[in-house]
């Protein structure tokens, strides 16, 4: 999903899909992106240290590779690196997730840091309810926590969203419905998933997943997507633990499938289609 702020100048324009608009931007990357990137991983290695001491928090740190960055059926971005940090107490749930683009795809792939909190609410039985807020930032677009266009890419700068989940543990596949409401865009997201983990070793596991969920927009804008999931974890102890996987995903708009469009920014997107398989990596401690 989903989430630092400076005006772009690069003279090279792309289009990027955010929300229900499509428009033109121009953007560069710069060391200050890396260094706010360096930053949030220093700041995962140093929390266990600040929290281990206090027993009612759990903290967690990790970070993920992929290919292509979807996100709710929706290609995002190209191969990234997406570190985060989060922790717990009790009931209560913070944490950071931070999305920047690698390679050649890099200067098309706006960043992203976004910043959620969750409440489990305690329920009888194996129904869980949970319930979440999450403010999706992007630095390119303007300063932090504005929901504001910016000035040169008449992009949002962010977003904010409210969530609600009920999980059903006992039951076969342990599925889960959600919905999700972004009051910057007035976007209804509804999903579902389903899933199951199969052990392969005394510290592996297999892991299958499935979600598929509609998006209803402000204008009439909706569209619909599913996503297919397989992984293979590995734990190296009962804290630390390593995924592959790979997925495959498909979209009623042909929203799927990052394409910078070559050297010609009116080609952006042209070549989007209606489904995308990419691969994913990460790595991620518990404390």
């Amino acid at each position: 999903m989903k989430i630092p702020a400076e005006p772009a100048h690069n003279a090279s324009s792309v289009f990027m899909k955010q929300g229900k608009i499509a428009v033109r931007i121009q953007r560069e990357k710069t060391m200050k992106h890396l260094t706010f990137a360096a930053a949030l991983l220093a700041a995962t290695a140093v929390a266990p240290t600040a929290f281990a001491q206090d027993s009612n928090i759990s903290v967690s740190t990790g970070v993920d590779y992929v290919t292509e960055y979807v996100f709710r059926g929706t290609s995002l971005g190209g191969s990234s690196v997406q570190p985060y940090v989060e922790a717990s107490i009790g009931n209560f749930t913070v944490g950071g997730w931070f999305s920047t683009g690698i390679g050649e795809d890099s200067f098309g792939s706006a960043d992203e840091f976004d910043l959620y909190a969750g409440y489990s609410v305690p329920l009888d039985g194996s129904i869980s309810l949970d319930l979440g807020a999450t403010y999706y930032h992007y630095p390119q677009f303007g300063s932090f926590l504005s929901t504001s266009e910016g000035e040169f890419s008449g992009l949002n700068a962010g977003s904010y969203e409210v969530s609600a989940s009920v999980g059903f543990g006992d039951l076969p596949l342990a599925p889960s419905i959600s919905a999700y409401y972004d009051f910057t865009f007035e976007n209804l997201t509804l999903e579902a998933a389903v899933g199951h983990s199969f052990a392969v070793g005394e510290n592996q596991s297999f892991d299958l997943g499935l979600t598929g969920g509609l998006v209803d927009g402000a204008d009439g804008f909706s569209y619909e997507w599913a996503t297919a999931s397989a992984s293979l974890g590995h734990s190296f102890t009962d804290d630390v633990s390593a995924y592959v996987g790979a997925n495959y995903a498909i979209n009623s708009e042909d929203l799927l499938g990052f394409d910078l469009g070559g050297l010609d920014p009116d080609d952006f997107g042209e070549d989007q289609d209606g489904n995308s398989f990419w691969l994913g990596a990460g790595v991620s401690a518990g404390f």
